[in-house]
């Protein structure tokens, strides 16, 4: 049996016990030696080269056992996807310190090739929030160039969704779950619209049903696709300035809109202010941002 280097890429993600981080490191093994047909013989030397641990039986295993093949076709027709052997996967996303392996996806994929805008916020919103979110993100989601990307969760990110439909922009929908399982329930009409207009991408296979830690990882790929992500309201300890922190290791910028100072669900945002996220009080104030090498500059006199 052979496979090629993306098939492998793959089958690896199928066999239990082998984590992202493992696959990474065989691949940049696999990538540095020029393999580009993956046998028997090169499965032992890269198990050989690489200290895999308790993984190493699995993999040596069960990249040729007819339970993971099994897994992995019925994960497979259910959704395409993309790899990152795959020329057309996220440039922006393909820089992070643990990048997906395999994005599948619903929708229109050139959607990720989009200057991103993150939104991220807490899931019981204000009517202050919802207010600011009609009144900034309009204009932006307008604009032919731009994709909002959120995770489809209740609340803020719903939200944004919602106004770039509303206002014939992109937005992506990356999940915490697997493509065959929407969650929140609540979402199931925005899901359908969004994988027949948009696009819903997912790091997990298609059944895969929400765990507190995948949704921790999926906020790490709504900001590596972002070229800046703009937080709207968060409480001082939330999952959006988790969001906010991966954009700063990812050298991302981080908006905020200011909020009351008596408001808990302001803290966070107020805070990201007072560290040095940007304020955002109207539109151009994010354009400006996510535009800035698209502008023409003023000539000097």
């Amino acid at each position: 049996m052979h496979l090629t280097r993306r098939d492998f890429l793959v089958r690896l993600t199928f066999i239990p016990g082998v984590g992202r981080k493992t696959i990474l490191k065989i691949w940049r093994w696999l990538v540095a030696q020029q393999v580009t047909a993956v046998t028997p013989p090169v499965v032992t030397d890269l198990l050989t080269a690489l200290p895999l641990g308790n993984q190493a039986p699995q993999i040596r295993f069960g990249w040729q056992q007819a339970q993971v093949l099994e897994r992995e076709s019925l994960n497979l027709q259910y959704t395409p996807y993309v790899t990152l052997e795959d020329p057309e996967y996220p440039p922006l996303l393909r820089e992070i310190y643990e990048p997906p392996v395999v994005l599948y996806y619903l929708g229109d994929p050139r959607l990720l090739q989009a200057v991103g805008l993150g939104v991220v916020g807490t899931r019981h919103p204000s009517g202050y929030a919802v207010r600011a979110m009609r009144q900034v993100l309009p204009a932006v989601v307008a604009h032919p160039e731009i994709c909002l990307i959120s995770g489809m969760a209740q609340g803020v990110d719903t939200l944004g969704h919602q106004v770039a439909l509303a206002h014939h922009g992109s937005t992506v929908a990356v999940l915490g779950t697997g493509l065959g399982r929407c969650y929140p329930a609540s979402n199931r009409e925005l899901m359908r619209t969004l994988t027949h207009s948009q696009l819903v991408i997912s790091e997990y296979p298609w059944a895969t049903g929400p765990a507190k830690f995948q949704f921790v990882e999926r906020n790490r790929l709504i900001s590596g696709l972002s070229q800046s992500v703009l937080v709207v309201e968060a409480a001082r300890r939330s999952g959006s300035l988790i969001t906010a922190n991966f954009a700063l290791q990812e050298n991302r910028n981080v908006l905020a809109i200011p909020g009351p100072i008596d408001a808990p669900n302001s803290v966070g945002t107020n805070e990201l202010i007072l560290a040095g996220a940007k304020p955002i009080l109207n539109s151009e104030h994010i354009m400006e941002e996510l535009l800035v090498d698209k502008r023409p500059s003023l000539e000097i006199l």
